[in-house]
């Protein structure tokens, strides 16, 4: 209920009753005024502060939804422990057991698939490959993913020896390989060749191994 305000004003008045010339007597007045507008101004000031509140709130909301799509982008953090728990410290020089480790890896993703899973295996692989030759790694499979799936070839490849050059940095890999397609099953021995370079470890490259060059031979 809006509170009023009374003010008290006092007046000479004249009395019409009195003795010709009129007599004056003092009176009191009392003026009722309104609160309204000062209980209208309190309103805009709470409708005002309010105002300021909700978007300080929009402006915090804003910030960690940009933290969370961030945190979402960046992905997780690979965190080596070792044999105790305590995080173990990450070597920056990569010895040839680890490279070789690197390319069995690869070799699987890259050889070793079915009609339905090549398109996954593939995906995979192209994290073992140089990012700026990953393009023209996506364009030499589309041939082979499409001649898979059309022929339901399956096909499975187990290397037999690794050797790794580091001065040269290259890799030569003997590999059985076991193909099967129309009901039928072959197995040939291939010779691959892989130059390569080391950069930024991933989740799914762990080694930082990346392929330059990869050539297929015939075992003799």
């Amino acid at each position: 209920m809006l509170a009023k305000n009374y003010r008290t004003f006092k007046t000479n008045l004249t009395d019409p009753k009195g003795p010709k010339g009129g007599a004056f007597m003092n009176k009191k007045m009392t003026l009722q005024l309104s609160g309204y507008p000062k209980a209208m101004r309190e309103f805009a000031e709470e409708n005002l502060n309010i105002k300021f509140l909700c978007g300080a709130l929009l402006g915090l909301l804003f910030l960690m939804l940009m933290l969370v799509l961030y945190l979402v982008k960046k992905g997780p953090t690979v965190i080596a422990l070792d044999n105790t728990g305590s995080i173990a410290r990450v070597e920056s020089k990569i010895t040839d057991i680890q490279i070789e480790s690197a390319i069995k890896e690869y070799i699987n993703y890259r050889y070793s698939w079915d009609e339905k899973n090549i398109s996954d295996e593939i995906s995979k692989a192209k994290f073992f490959v140089l990012p700026s030759l990953v393009s023209a790694f996506e364009k030499s499979m589309a041939e082979t993913m499409k001649f898979v799936r059309e022929k339901k070839v399956r096909q499975r490849v187990y290397p037999k020896s690794v050797s790794v050059d580091l001065k040269e940095k290259k890799i030569t890999v003997l590999a059985d390989r076991i193909t099967e397609f129309d009901n039928l099953k072959a197995a040939t021995e291939m010779r691959l060749i892989f130059q390569f370079s080391t950069d930024d470890r991933t989740v799914i490259n762990p080694w930082g191994v990346y392929i330059t060059k990869e050539t297929e031979e015939t075992a003799r």
